[in-house]
């Protein structure tokens, strides 16, 4: 089986606040109208690699209206799926926050399975390291990996970097280069032991270059700036 792993679509910039991480938004931001088009594109290249299998996302909503996207093309329905949350950095990140319920969620989109199983609430105030990310999303992995139906996994650049790293620790302990961000809409597929393959790792080739982004800023934004770092 094959599991396949992105990043929700671009966060759209307006819903952020002032001074905000556009990478760690506070609250439930939607995606932009890029990243709903990111999510069609992959949808499509998703529907002509023949994945046909379950969808499960993160409860925000970035996470499930990528996916929801991504579902109405491929005809299946969409899993909340607690463990692929986004991480928490800081103590204040989740004051005050409030996320959907499943019916709530299925009002909103309606290929949401409203029977799935999802804890409420999906969320935790504990602040997390990448190792503790990672250590979260294991057990639901493997578990996906042992239902041993193709899968795609939609959630936030912690969240889909845990789980690829831990396929890769297990699958091929001598790693494979990882320096790009978590482009939105990328996608990483693996399939399973028992005959193993990293079959691509961050692939963007469904997207428009000027269309990579990591939300608010391009791919070409971001390299420059790496550029920059390493001449000084």
């Amino acid at each position: 089986m094959i599991i396949h792993i992105t990043r929700h679509g671009q966060v759209d910039p307006p819903a952020l606040a002032k001074g905000e991480d556009p990478d760690y938004p506070r609250g439930d931001a939607p995606i932009s109208d890029l990243g709903r088009t990111q999510a069609r594109l992959l949808g499509q290249r998703l529907r002509e690699l023949g994945f046909s299998g379950v969808i499960h996302s993160s409860p925000y909503r970035r996470t499930i209206e990528t996916a929801h996207i991504i579902s109405e093309i491929i005809d299946v329905a969409v899993v909340p799926s607690a463990p692929m949350r986004e991480v928490v950095m800081s103590e204040t990140q989740m004051d005050g926050f409030r996320g959907a319920t499943i019916d709530e969620l299925h009002s909103s989109f309606s290929r949401v399975d409203s029977a799935a199983h999802c804890f409420y609430p999906w969320w935790t105030s504990r602040v997390e390291s990448p190792d503790d990310v990672e250590a979260r999303v294991a057990p639901f992995v493997d578990q996906v990996a042992a239902d041993g139906i193709d899968a795609l996994l939609v959630g936030h650049g912690a969240s889909t970097g845990g789980a690829i790293r831990h396929i890769m620790r297990h699958g091929t302990p001598d790693g494979l280069p990882h320096d790009d961000p978590g482009w939105n809409c990328a996608l990483t597929s693996f399939r399973m032991p028992p005959n193993f393959t990293a079959i691509r790792l961050m692939d963007v080739s469904h997207l428009p270059g000027e269309w990579v982004t990591s939300n608010v800023r391009t791919r070409d934004q971001i390299l420059a700036e790496r550029g920059e770092e390493e001449t000084e």
